[in-house]
């Protein structure tokens, strides 16, 4: 989820999963013995931002699909933040994020959030801020607000585990991503 997807607008799950496709090592680096990505790639997961701010109230956030929930009791969720991202310190600092979990026509707030750099994320993005100080983005299928209760560095990501404090949902079609692909759910209706 950390680089762009490509535009496949209407196309189904199935369409998505019969163009398969091998792991691509990126320029200078050395082949890993095993290659995660070649088997995660064909995983969808929703699309989230995670977002959060500074003491100063600076916004900031990522698009993430490294997301699960954790526990029930306490309700627990986690993020993993690749540890050469400058969200990772940024996390560290603030101590809280908000996971918001983006909808079918959430597309273009995933993709600004999945560019390089914070600048002009939140310009024009309509969100408020919850109840640990992150924003919150208007129009999702919901968020989790969490205050950061454990962080755990791992390989090469940081699991930051965040306690949920304030939730809410709403049933919609989700945002997808499969292959490093933004996809829809083939079902005619959500239920």
């Amino acid at each position: 989820m950390e680089e762009q997807g490509k535009d496949t607008s209407g196309k189904k799950l199935s369409e998505m999963a019969a163009h398969g496709a091998s792991g691509t090592i990126p320029p200078g680096k050395p082949p890993l013995s095993v290659d995660l990505r070649t088997v995660m790639r064909y995983f969808a997961s929703a699309v989230t931002v995670v977002t959060s701010s500074l003491e100063s109230g600076e916004p900031f956030g990522l698009t993430v699909s490294a997301f699960s929930s954790l526990s029930l009791d306490p309700p627990l969720v986690l993020i993993c933040i690749r540890n050469e991202s400058t969200a990772a310190e940024l996390f560290k600092k603030s101590e809280r994020y908000c996971v918001n979990i983006l909808a079918e026509d959430q597309r273009t707030i995933a993709e600004k959030f999945s560019l390089t750099g914070e600048a002009g994320r939140f310009v024009g993005l309509d969100f408020y801020l919850g109840k640990s100080g992150s924003p919150v983005i208007r129009g999702c299928i919901g968020f989790i607000d969490c205050r950061i209760t454990q962080i755990i560095e791992a390989g090469d990501h940081t699991i930051f585990i965040g306690e949920a404090i304030a939730v809410s949902a709403e049933k919609k079609p989700p945002l997808l991503y499969l292959d490093r692909h933004y996809v829809k759910l083939e079902a005619e209706e959500v239920e």
